[in-house]
Order: structure tokens, then sequence, then C-alpha cells
């Protein structure tokens, strides 16, 4: 009868402490991301000369919308210098430089105080981003001409058997690992472009 009763036992506990294992496994994989990320997340406020919480606020948006955030972060760098009441010549708004329209195709009805909001700026910013890296086919410098030029001027210049580059992408991208123009408040290279989103498209093309 004990033999019996040890193997009516046995399995129900074995599937019990292989359920925990499991839990325990997941709960420690959780506790690594979460280190991994605080580590990450430092750095770029160390790299950048930027606050802990802007950091994250970045890293987190760019991981929501599915971009690598080492290129949400030098987006940023070079659009806004991290200012997220910036505004250009030509009206394009926050910390990833959005233009009203180009928001509003994306987010109907928002308004032009809810565009310098920082976490919809950045949803709204690298979503934009992650558009356009799918139309041109995971092509990051295309994309950014795009980004910085418009889709339209990049494909007129294409067509003519041009090329788009003007600096912008380059100095985005700049030497992997390090800042692409220094950090925050260094002199800024000198690009020879029109102002950010000049020539940008209010919204994107029919049937992008």
């Amino acid at each position: 009868m004990l033999v019996f009763a040890l193997i009516a036992v046995f399995p129900p506990t074995r599937r019990v402490a292989h359920g925990a294992w499991k839990a325990l496994r997941e709960a420690l994989a959780l506790t690594r991301s979460a280190e991994a990320r605080r580590a990450q997340v430092a750095r770029y406020a160390a790299r950048y000369d930027i606050s802990v919480q802007m950091a994250e606020d970045i890293y987190d948006a760019a991981d929501a919308e599915g971009l690598d955030p080492e290129l949400g972060f030098r987006l940023v760098r070079v659009e806004s210098e991290f200012n997220e009441h910036a505004v250009s010549p030509v009206g394009a708004l926050g910390l990833t430089q959005l233009m009203p329209a180009t928001a509003a195709g994306l987010r109907p009805g928002i308004t032009r105080e809810e565009i310098f909001h920082r976490e919809t700026n950045l949803r709204l910013g690298f979503r934009y981003m992650g558009e356009l890296l799918r139309h041109y086919d995971g092509n990051v410098p295309e994309a950014l001409h795009a980004y910085n030029r418009g889709i339209g001027t990049v494909t007129r210049i294409r067509a003519a058997g041009g090329d788009p580059a003007n600096g912008y992408a380059a100095k985005v991208l700049g030497a992997r690992g390090a800042s692409p123009v220094g950090g925050k408040g260094s002199r800024r290279e000198v690009v020879e472009t029109a102002p950010l989103h000049e020539m940008a498209p209010a919204a994107l093309p029919a049937g992008f």
C-alpha cells in the first residue's frame, strides 16, 4: 500500500516542483531584463548628459514602438538636442521635431499642446520613423533621408538619378557606440541641409 501511495503522491509533487521552478526561472529572467534595462538607461543618460528620467522615457518609448533605442536616442539628439520645448523655424515641435500635420496623421485630433507632451512626442516620432523603416525595407539611412527631407523629395531625387543624402543620416548614425555629435551642449557639426522637415510630408502617401 505504501508503494502505491508513493506512486500516487510523487507525480503531482514533481509537477508542482516543475511549475515552481519554471516560475522561478521566469522571475529571474524578468529581474535580469530589468537590471539590463536600468544599466542601459544609465549609460545613455551618462553619454548624452541627460536625466535618468529622460533617458528612461526615450528608451521605453523606442521599445514600445519597436525601434532600436540606440537609433531613438541618436534621432532625438540631432533633432532637438533633448529639448522637449524645441520649435523649428518651420513649426516642427518637441523632442522628435514632429510637424503638427504629421502628428495629426498619426493621431487624429491631437493638439499642439499634446504634441509637446514628452511621451506622446516620442511615441509618435518613433512610430513615424518605424513606418519609414518598413517603407524602405529596413534601410536606415534611406528612412532617415525621408524623415528629414520627406518621402516625396527622396523619391523625386532617386527618380532623377540623384542621391538624397545631405549629411543628416550620417550625422544621426555617426560612429556606433558614441554620440554622433558629442555630448549635450557641445559644438554642433554643420550639415548643409534645409531646416528639418521643411519638405517633410504632412502625412504618409496614400497606400503607405
